[in-house]
């Protein structure tokens, strides 16, 4: 069998990563908390202590693969849009089809069990704040505008933000409107300036 080379060597951690992420995440919503030692974490994940540690630096980590694959899977799915469609109208519908909007049970658990603690908190708003970039690439290639132009970045962080605030006022009051309900709002409150191609000659 030949080697693999330097880059399948890093999806094959990549994908175990995510396996792993995916496996303890779905234990803390279970269970009802992420109270569990680094040794029944690796035990449930399927992989050794040292494994554990090599994908995970510290606990509060395990969550990141799983989020953060979310919010790549959403940017994909953005760009693959139907190109004639407006702006808002496939955030809305993206948003509407991913795992936050979709699984709304599991999402208010995990979301109050993430908040239990002050580095589970953090990682969770860290990840939310580095989907920005994602946000802005995918909006920027529907524009076809510089994803480091100001606009670009401004969109992607107000849909950031609106994708924060939908999840967190979800998870806060466990009821009322959904992730998916709240996001459009949030939308619905911006012009279409925003979101709408500069003329050639304002680039």
């Amino acid at each position: 069998m030949p080697a693999r080379t330097a880059r399948e060597v890093v999806e094959a951690k990549e994908q175990a990563m995510l396996a792993a992420s995916r496996a303890i995440v779905e234990l803390f919503i279970e269970r009802g908390t992420n109270a569990f030692t680094i040794r029944e974490l690796a035990a449930h994940a399927g992989v050794s202590e040292r494994s554990f540690y090599r994908y995970f630096p510290r606990k509060e980590d395990v969550v990141r693969p799983f989020l953060t694959a979310g919010a790549e899977r959403i940017a994909a799915e953005l760009a693959g849009r139907p190109p004639d469609e407006p702006v808002p109208t496939s955030l809305v519908r993206v948003w509407a089809g991913s795992w936050a909007a979709t699984h709304v049970d599991q999402l208010r658990k995990l979301y109050r069990i993430l908040r239990e603690s002050e580095g589970f908190r953090a990682q969770w708003f860290q990840i939310m704040a580095d989907s920005e970039r994602l946000w802005a690439g995918a909006i920027a290639a529907r524009l076809g505008i510089d994803p480091r132009s100001p606009q670009a970045a401004l969109a992607g962080a107000v849909v950031s933000a609106a994708a924060r605030l939908s999840t967190v006022e979800y998870g806060e009051a466990g009821g009322g409107e959904s992730p998916a309900e709240l996001f459009a709002m949030a939308l619905a409150m911006l012009g279409p300036t925003l979101f709408t191609a500069p003329d050639p000659g304002q680039r």
